[in-house]
């Protein structure tokens, strides 16, 4: 077999950040196992790559070798009796969901794009509009095959090796090359939803209907970004439930009247002709998303397919690409409940005294997860979305940094899917001292060679080290 290595430069989904760096496809353990010992002979750091949807650096390694895993996608097993599935890591979020669908079975927990690999989902513990009630995806991991830096493989699970199982999930790679997971799918009543709207007029007015939405089965608040004085922090809530329908002859499959790349084509040419009016289109739309929720969208629900209430249409991700040529830059606070209000508020209010209006602006629920590396809070998290550009990065991230400082007080966290600006000192008074120390005592033990390593892990993680750890092995540079 031949085995192929290129160089190449990978971008960040959020497409602010870009790696140059060795790359390698692997489509089984054999080929992980041929390039941790290339790597090891060329004095490479190593991290895992699936889909690309981490918004910055999470799965970037200048100059080091990132492993491709998005050859390794096969379905391994389905039992559709108990809604078991073992999967490698590179297949999608979409490719489970549609196979179990058929079923009567749905990922507990899912974020917003089909195209997020399994491995991808399990390394940064993503989050879903459920996450209140069913927590994070690591909840729902039965079990991890993993490939350690010693070429050794272990099974994890919450009975079988606790503590690294505890680290793994959310590790961002930085322990080890997930091989296999299998996963505790969800026994669901219909393949549709009732979806309904409810509008507020304030921040305190949305954060009382997320609230009172017990019920729902999923939950996520939308905030206009441009709303100021009384009406600062209006937004619409938008809930949905099963529909109680078990008629198996009415379960079809998303199917597309459009061809994809018909979609994507017109996605990418609105985008591009937006640019110049990006704000004003922005501003004028979510006056009229929000007059059109108090209007229409609190009178009555409607149905949709589980599918297309659960994820985003890949043009959508297109016209935003096209639309924001220099990329985003996201932010996204985790704060207790007792907190968000004032914070929420705070936060809004320096971003439109600063002139940095966020473009896109959402607040999800969540409950407290037991992994180590855990971000989710009893509490909301606030996610803004800002354009960039080259003149006034570094106002923005400055701006950001401050409301950091506001998040920690708080007793905040951040998630390290979609951050680019914590560091050391910050990342270790969000989460602890001792769970920084508890991760790197595990790193250190299982990759004493620091083998795997991400820009991430220079950025937040390095500096904690010992000096005489930091870097047991010199990379070299091509």
């Amino acid at each position: 077999m031949t085995h192929l290595w290129e160089q190449g430069n990978v971008v960040s989904w959020s497409r602010t950040q870009r790696s140059h760096c060795y790359i390698f496809k692997a489509n089984d353990i054999a080929d992980l196992t041929y390039a941790m010992a290339m790597a090891r002979t060329k004095g490479l750091s190593v991290i895992p790559h699936g889909a690309g949807h981490s918004y910055t650096d999470a799965a970037l390694n200048s100059e080091g070798l990132l492993i491709d895993t998005t050859g390794m996608h096969r379905i391994l097993s389905w039992d559709a009796e108990q809604g078991i599935m073992q999967v490698e890591p590179g297949v999608t979020i979409g490719e489970v969901a549609r196979l179990a669908l058929a079923d009567c079975w749905w990922p507990a927990i899912t974020p917003s794009t089909a195209e997020a690999t399994i491995g991808g989902c399990v390394a940064m513990n993503v989050n879903g509009k459920n996450a209140w009630k069913y927590g994070s995806f690591g909840e729902h991991v039965l079990s991890l095959t993993v490939l350690l830096a010693s070429g050794q493989t272990l099974t994890l699970s919450p009975t079988n090796h606790p503590e690294l199982f505890r680290a793994f999930v959310g590790s961002a790679g930085l322990l080890g090359i997930i091989t296999s997971v299998t996963l505790q799918l969800q026994r669901i009543p219909s393949a549709y939803v009732d979806v309904r709207l409810r509008s507020a007029t304030s921040l305190n007015e949305l954060l009382q209907i997320l609230g009172e939405e017990q019920a729902a089965d999923f939950l996520e608040g939308w905030v206009d970004g441009f709303a100021r004085g009384d009406q600062l922090g209006r937004g619409i809530a938008t809930s949905a439930l099963y529909r109680a329908t078990s008629n198996r002859a009415r379960w079809p499959l998303p199917a597309l009247s459009i061809p994809e790349q018909l979609k994507q084509d017109i996605a990418r040419c609105s985008g591009t002709l937006g640019r110049p009016v990006l704000k004003e289109t922005v501003r004028s739309a979510n006056k009229a998303m929000y007059c059109w929720s108090k209007w229409w969208g609190s009178k009555r629900s409607w149905q949709q397919s589980l599918f297309h209430a659960t994820y985003y249409a890949p043009a959508m991700f297109t016209g935003y690409q096209a639309l924001l040529p220099q990329g985003a830059e996201t932010f996204q606070a985790f704060v207790p409940y007792t907190q968000a209000e004032v914070l929420f508020k705070e936060m809004l209010q320096r971003s439109q005294a600063n002139n940095f209006i966020p473009l896109w602006c959402t607040i999800k629920r969540h409950r407290q997860d037991s992994f180590l590396l855990g971000y989710q809070l009893d509490g909301y998290s606030l996610e803004l979305n800002y354009q960039v550009a080259s003149r006034t990065i570094q106002q923005l991230r400055g701006m950001l940094q401050g409301l950091m400082e506001l998040v920690i007080a708080a007793g905040g966290r951040f998630y390290l899917a979609k951050d680019s600006l914590l560091t050391n000192r910050l990342y270790r008074r969000s989460i602890g001292d001792q769970t920084v120390e508890a991760f790197l005592k595990l790193k250190q033990f299982y990759d004493p060679e620091m083998r795997f390593q991400s820009n991430l892990f220079h950025r937040v993680f390095q500096a904690s080290l010992p000096a005489t750890n930091e870097l047991c092995y010199a990379r070299e540079r091509r």
